[in-house]
């Protein structure tokens, strides 16, 4: 039997981003049959790679997407991924409680991408409305409150500010006391390991250490060593590598932890999640050093390498006034955005050996949140995900995969604007007929954009038609005045 040459996936941190992951990994896994040999990954990546290295056969693989599938639209529901700080929790029900609940869910959702057929003028996607979080980064919600109200305009910002602070002052002073021994973080990642070690009833699938730690395949976790200031790797069987993904780290012995140790620690975003003590050191996200690492692929003799990342590669433009903007608007958008994305581009540009082939599978557009809530969006990004990996993997010219690109982009973008749109139609205390009008104008610009895409030869997810032949998933059931079909007495594009 000839044995062939090792195959590495290579997954990058990006929280419930991850979604587009998860399209990606459905596509490579099952609708073209990739079984990897190595899997190194980060963060988010670490859940999915985690998860996908209990399998060793085609068909063990293509079941682990399923289970990945049901983990990422399960922790939808934030109560079953974290828990908050004994401290933090003293806020719940006051404004500084909720407003840290908004800014970690809803309020750190991507700007809604604009309508490219809106006038210049009223170019504000169908159904939200630009906003701001308190350091001027841009969000998106709905257009309506549940009453059909305006949400809070900006000029309120200072007066509610103050109130907030006002209001949670009792709060504070019990907060106080519980800080002791979990000042570290806002968050714990509890409920995650609860599920993942098969406590309770989640929708999270349990993951079996056991089928993980069997040979054939080799699997390495990125994590940030806090004391020795440097990136490790947590293998298969829970051992702590140094970063050349193989010689034990010191202070370590083998099997020192387990696998699922290693994804928690692998994903504990410093400030929101607390630090996870192993051995003689203590790891929080691998991400802040190494998002992508394709460098331990390398290391453990990956010949043929497919890089799945959650994130764009660049940094979305920004349109404030710097000179306005305060002094934790400018370190986020310095340190947390420029310098995240310059440190990916480094870990794609890893010197390879001659041979050795990469094949980058990225969004353009960012899609959901970090710890998105929203089942609907989650979904959209899956399908974003499988069809940027068909098209990655095709055999195109460079011109061809570029048109591609740009279809499914504005495919997906046209999505996004549907859902928005929905969504203010789902909280609408009246429908009006031209809301509706404006809804189908959307459904036309994604089948203008996936009839282009087939044009030039690229499959599509299956089921593919309902994206605008019908609605996107929403958490509420289809309200009584918006109609079962859209296109009821109109013809459909």
């Amino acid at each position: 039997m000839v044995e062939r040459d090792p195959t590495a996936l290579v997954l990058s941190g990006a929280g419930t981003k991850g979604a587009f992951e998860v399209g990606a990994l459905a596509y490579l896994i099952v609708e073209q049959g990739l079984t990897p040999d190595i899997i190194t990954a980060t963060s988010a990546g670490a859940i999915l790679g985690t998860v996908l290295a209990q399998a060793r056969t085609p068909v063990e693989f293509a079941a682990r997407v399923d289970d990945l599938r049901a983990d990422l639209l399960a922790m939808t529901s934030t109560d079953l991924v974290f828990a908050k700080q004994p401290w933090l929790a003293e806020f719940d029900g006051d404004p500084f409680g909720d407003a840290v609940d908004a800014f970690l869910t809803v309020r750190n959702r991507p700007p809604v991408p604009a309508d490219p057929d809106a006038p210049v003028a009223d170019s504000t996607p169908v159904g939200a409305s630009p906003d701001a979080t308190s350091d001027g980064v841009a969000s998106s919600t709905p257009a309506r409150d549940s009453d059909g109200a305006r949400p809070v305009r900006r000029a309120h910002r200072r007066w509610h500010a103050l109130t907030t602070v006002l209001e949670a002052l009792p709060a504070a002073r019990r907060a106080k006391g519980k800080l002791a021994g979990h000042a570290g973080s806002l968050l714990t990642l509890d409920p995650l390991e609860a599920a993942f070690r098969g406590h309770g009833t989640t929708g999270i699938v349990p993951i079996d250490t056991a089928l993980v730690a069997r040979p054939g395949l080799q699997l390495r976790l990125t994590v940030t060593a806090l004391a020795a200031g440097e990136t490790r790797y947590i293998t298969e069987d829970g051992s702590i590598v140094t970063a050349d993904a193989r010689t034990p780290a010191p202070g370590t012995t083998p099997q020192q932890t387990d696998v699922i140790n290693g994804l928690l620690a692998s994903s504990s975003v410093p400030m929101v999640f607390e630090p996870r003590p192993i051995g003689d050191d203590v790891y929080v996200d691998g991400g802040v050093l190494q998002n992508i690492p394709v460098g331990a692929a390398l290391e453990l003799g990956a010949r043929h390498i497919v890089a799945v990342l959650g994130v764009p590669l660049t940094a979305p433009r920004d349109t404030r006034d710097f000179t306005t903007v305060n002094f934790v608007g400018i370190f986020l958008r310095a340190s947390s955005q420029i310098g995240f994305y310059d440190r990916q581009r480094a870990n794609l540009a890893v010197p390879r050996p001659d041979g050795v082939s990469l094949i980058v599978i990225e969004p353009t557009l960012d899609v959901v949140g970090p710890f998105e809530v929203a089942q609907g969006l989650m979904l959209l990004d899956m399908d974003y995900g499988w069809m940027r990996a068909a098209e990655a993997t095709a055999h195109l010219t460079d011109e061809v995969r570029a048109q591609a690109m740009t279809a499914s982009d504005a495919a997906t973008a046209a999505r996004e604007r549907a859902w928005y749109a929905e969504e203010a139609l789902w909280s609408a205390a009246e429908v009006t007929d031209a809301e509706l009008d404006d809804v189908r104008a959307i459904k036309t610009q994604v089948h203008r954009a996936m009839t282009a895409r087939h044009h030039l030869g690229l499959v599509s997810p299956a089921g593919v038609e309902a994206w605008w032949q019908g609605y996107e998933t929403h958490g509420a059931d289809r309200p009584s005045d918006v109609p079962a079909d859209l296109w009821d007495g109109h013809p459909e594009p």
